[in-house]
Parts: C-alpha cells; structure tokens; sequence
C-alpha cells in the first residue's frame, strides 16, 4: 500500500460519486494496529455493506477529497514467478493536475484479501472510509465505475497461475516488491 501524488496523471474514465453522509466507523483493533505506522494507506475490508475501502491519509488529503470529485479504479494482475499479485489502483482526482493515487495488493493465498476482492467484484458502488493520522473516520464516500468484468477475468487468471506455482516457491512479499519496483502511482 502506497501513495503518491504525481505531477501530471491523463484522466481515465471517471466513477460516479455519491457524498451522502453516513455515521462514522470506528477501525477494528488489529486494522488500527496494522495502521499505526502508515501515514497513507488503501485496503479492502469486510463491512455489512460489502467490501470497503479503507483509506489512511494526513488530515489535509481528507479535506482536499471532500465534496463531489471524480474517482477512477484500475484493477491490474502480475504474474510474477513467486506469486499473483492483483494491484487495484484508486485515484481521486481532488486536484485535476496532481490527483491521490492509492493502490491496493491483493495476496490471493490470503483468504480474506481473496473473499474482500471476490465481493468486491459483485458490488455496484464500493465505501471509501478515510481515516486520519489518530485513526479517526473524517469522510466516507461512495463510488461506482468498478470494472466488474475485468476484476472477475482478474481472479480466474490469478486463481490459475496460483495454482501452478509450487508451494514453496511462494512468496506474496517477493512479488509485491518486485511490483512495487516496477509500478508508479
């Protein structure tokens, strides 16, 4: 999970966004744990409305992404020698010549990254639930625009190449890196 603000981003198609306002969430006590050392953060986690996205960002990014601005999603699959790596990029485009770029990566041998994703796909319009440096939920939107068929082309693909990788050639970190280093926001 990482973030970036690049200095010029081409605007893909746009999902539609809703503002409605919902009541606050308080983070799990093992999601707060995982978050304590991040200063950005994106991932996928359970709620009774589907999988959500749950975003960590200073206090500034939350205001800047306040109100109706398009957001975009991009679901991509790496198939590197150690593991399927389904990165899912979301960029807000708050500030049109220097969006928040966030991706995701989903460890398709962790069952409930996979069953977050799996649901994911199924949805309509995905919660982004944005926290702040004290862990405290500042915003909540709701966008559509998520290419459902190609996140479900995503997870066949990524089910099959799991599948042929040796068990002890596995290694999602190795994998994540080896993307990391190859990827920009």
């Amino acid at each position: 999970m990482s973030v970036e603000r690049p200095e010029k981003d081409p605007l893909p198609p746009r999902a539609p966004v809703s503002n409605t306002p919902l009541p606050p969430s308080e983070l799990p006590p093992d999601l707060d744990e995982f978050l304590r050392d991040q200063q950005f953060a994106c991932l996928t986690h359970p709620t009774d409305q589907g999988t959500a996205l749950v975003i960590k960002a200073p206090n500034a990014d939350i205001r800047s992404v306040q109100g109706a601005v398009p957001i975009a999603f991009v679901h991509e699959l790496y198939e590197c020698p150690t593991a399927p790596v389904i990165r899912m990029l979301t960029t807000i485009y708050d500030q049109p010549d220097r969006p928040l770029a966030l991706e995701t990566f989903i460890n398709v041998e962790d069952p409930q990254q996979l069953a977050d994703y799996e649901t994911l796909a199924q949805q309509e319009q995905v919660l982004l639930l944005f926290y702040d440096e004290g862990h405290r939920h500042q915003l909540t939107k709701q966008a559509g625009g998520l290419d459902r068929r190609r996140m479900e082309e995503i997870l066949h693909r990524a089910d099959e190449f799991f599948r042929s990788i040796p068990k002890e050639q596995f290694s999602f970190e190795v994998a994540k890196a080896w993307v990391m280093g190859r990827t920009s926001l």
